[in-house]
């Protein structure tokens, strides 16, 4: 029976099998298969099983098939934050620009410590699966179409409507449109949200990390201790005409905070150098902890 979530249907059963088997190994054939799979199937959606769990994916995305499926995604950087979350009290995470939900799963899956997850996505294709990847977890978890920044209110969202998931989409403050913007403080304000002492944000949107941040001041400093995991994509600063000292120097300005990264063995960002004089020019997750939060690592 064809199941919809979104605009996607699910694959036949035989069919999902082998998907699933290709994309967890490294075999000759591979990438002829996948480009094959986006060819006949790009309207169809992979099923991975964890546990009573069911998580979702789109054919098309080459970086499951790349990292191993949803449970292997980009390890070499979730794997280190997800060990710190594990040193943690009880906490709340916070999946800004969660996508489809890839890394509220594996916090959920690798993270005991976790209480509760509050997930936002504007892109419209990626929240179907996003709201479906969340039903199955172990914890309370809420997704909601919207995007973060410093502001409320209605903007517009551009895309590649070619890609269920699009993860260069993003809003574009200023003009009109309707895709809901929101602040976390004000969300938080305005809805019954749970939160543990310890507060986790992954902030993955495209332009708004400043913003983001900015409008989560209160939460953050309110809290025990807030760890937020922050991508620097080198391309998108340069278009912005900023580096990552530019960010971390902006975020220092809202909050104590000492920086590390992940996949280099949680080194410690020594902010008396540029960050490209320390770490090859590549695309990379950082983590910032609040000073509650340094003895960690």
């Amino acid at each position: 029976m064809s199941k919809q979530i979104g605009s996607l249907r699910n694959l036949p059963g035989w069919l999902n099998r082998l998907v699933v088997w290709f994309q967890l190994h490294n075999t000759k054939g591979k990438y002829a298969f996948y480009r094959l799979m986006c060819k006949h199937f790009a309207d169809r959606y992979v099923r991975y099983q964890f546990g009573n769990a069911e998580f979702i994916l789109p054919v098309d995305e080459w970086c499951f098939w790349l990292e191993g499926g949803p449970d292997n995604y980009y390890m070499d950087e979730f794997g280190p934050f997800c060990a710190l979350l594990n040193k943690l009290g009880r906490f709340t995470f916070f999946d800004l620009g969660a996508d489809i939900g890839t890394v509220s799963g594996l916090v959920s899956r690798h993270c005991t410590p976790l209480q509760n997850i509050v997930a936002f996505e504007p892109n419209p294709g990626a929240y179907a699966m996003l709201e479906y990847n969340l039903t199955g977890l172990h914890v309370p978890a809420q997704a909601l179409n919207q995007a973060v920044s410093d502001f409320a209110g209605w903007v517009s969202f551009t895309s590649d409507n070619n890609q269920t998931g699009d993860h260069e989409g993003h809003i574009l403050p200023g003009s009109p449109g309707n895709t809901q913007v929101t602040t976390i403080d004000q969300f938080v304000a305005e809805n019954s949200v749970t939160m543990a002492d310890f507060l986790v944000f992954k902030i993955d949107v495209e332009g708004q990390e400043i913003p983001a941040v900015k409008g989560a001041l209160k939460a953050i400093t309110q809290c025990r201790g807030a760890v937020l995991l922050l991508e620097i994509h080198p391309e998108v600063l340069a278009l912005q005409g900023q580096t990552p000292d530019d960010m971390f120097d902006k975020i220092e300005s809202m909050l104590e905070v000492t920086w590390y990264v992940p996949i280099f063995s949680q080194q410690k960002v020594d902010r008396q150098q540029p960050f490209f004089n320390q770490f090859p020019v590549q695309q990379y997750d950082v983590i910032a902890l609040t000073p509650a939060l340094q003895h960690l690592l």
